[in-house]
C-alpha cells in the first residue's frame, strides 16, 4: 500500500449509494460490484472531489454477468446519480461524461456519440481530467482514445469539453442487467501493476504512464495542486 497517514488516496464512497439497492463495495473501498434492480445500476464515486488542476485515475472492470454494460467516467453530482439508482434512462444526464465499453462510445446528456474503441473485462481504463482546460480524456490500455493528447492544453486535441465552474468526482456504473465488477486506482491499487509509474511529484502506483503535468487523486497533491 502506498496510502500512509501522512498522504491519502481517495477511494470509493460507500456513504453515496442507492439505499434500498446499494452495490457491494470492498477491499479498502477500491473494489465495487453494481446490482441488476431498477433503480440500482450506479456503483460509486469517488471520496474526493476536485474543481481545478490535472488528476490521473485507472480503473479495471473485472466481472459482468451480461455482455460489456461498463461506463466509466466523471459526474459533478454522484449524489443525485446514487439518490436515483442511475438506471438507464438517466444515465447519460447532464451532470455525466462516460466512456461505455460496449461501443466505445461517450454518454453525456440524454445521447451518445462515437468517441473511441470498445474495451472489456480486464482492459485498463484511465482517466484523465483537466480542469484547467476543462477537458476530459480517455485511455484503453495506455493509449488515449480519439486521438487524444492530453498535454494539449486549451487546445484539447481529441478531447470531450465539459463544463466550467463544477465540482468533478470518479464515476464508475453501468447500463443495467448486468452485475459489474469493478476496481479502482487513484494510485494506491488492488490489482496488480506490472509496470509501475507515478506521478511528476512521486505520488502513486499505477499501470501505465501519468500524462505530464496530471497527479494522482491524494491530499499531498490536493495540497499542491488542488
Amino acid at each position: 500500500s502506498t496510502d500512509t497517514c501522512t498522504n491519502n488516496f481517495a477511494v470509493l464512497n460507500d456513504l453515496n449509494t442507492y439505499p434500498s439497492n446499494p452495490p457491494a463495495v470492498s477491499e479498502g473501498n477500491l473494489q465495487v460490484v453494481t446490482v441488476n434492480a431498477d433503480p440500482g445500476y450506479f456503483g460509486a464515486s469517488s471520496t474526493i472531489g476536485v474543481t481545478q488542476g490535472k488528476w490521473y485515475a485507472e480503473f479495471k472492470p473485472t466481472a459482468s454477468t451480461a455482455g460489456i454494460a461498463y461506463l466509466i467516467g466523471v459526474s459533478t453530482d454522484p449524489a443525485e446519480m446514487a439518490r436515483n439508482g442511475a438506471t438507464s434512462g438517466n444515465q447519460y444526464s447532464s451532470t455525466e461524461w462516460l466512456y461505455y465499453g460496449n461501443n466505445g462510445n461517450q454518454y453525456h446528456d440524454g445521447s451518445n456519440s462515437s468517441y473511441g474503441n470498445s474495451y472489456t473485462t480486464n482492459d485498463i481504463i484511465g482517466v484523465a481530467l483537466d480542469l484547467d482546460n476543462h477537458k476530459l480524456y480517455f485511455s484503453k490500455n495506455g493509449t488515449f482514445q480519439n486521438s487524444g493528447d492530453p498535454t494539449s492544453g486549451s487546445t484539447g486535441t481529441g478531447a470531450i469539453s465539459i463544463d466550467t465552474g463544477k465540482t468533478y468526482f470518479f464515476v464508475l456504473t453501468d447500463l443495467g442487467g448486468a452485475v459489474s465488477t469493478f476496481q479502482a486506482n487513484f494510485g494506491n491499487p488492488i490489482f496488480s501493476i506490472s509496470s509501475g509509474n507515478s506521478d511528476a511529484n512521486g505520488h502513486g502506483n499505477f499501470e501505465y504512464s501519468v500524462p505530464p503535468g496530471y497527479f494522482a487523486l491524494c491530499t499531498k497533491n490536493l495540497a499542491e495542486n488542488g
